[in-house]
């Protein structure tokens, strides 16, 4: 998916639920939509770091 799509995803339940607030309105439907890539983007982030750390020469 180009970053314009996520972007897109990400911006467009922004705009239409921001009447309900940021929290419950914003927030929730943002997470909606792009909680599976932040949420696995950061465990493979630490996960890639935690290997790196452990195969790392001094």
């Amino acid at each position: 998916m180009p970053i314009t799509g996520f972007a897109n995803a990400v911006a467009s339940p922004a705009l239409e639920f921001q009447s309900e607030g940021f929290v419950l309105g914003v927030g929730a439907k943002m997470f909606t939509i792009a909680g599976p890539v932040i949420v696995y983007g950061t465990t493979a982030s630490v996960i890639y770091g935690v290997v790196y750390l452990l195969t790392q020469t001094a």
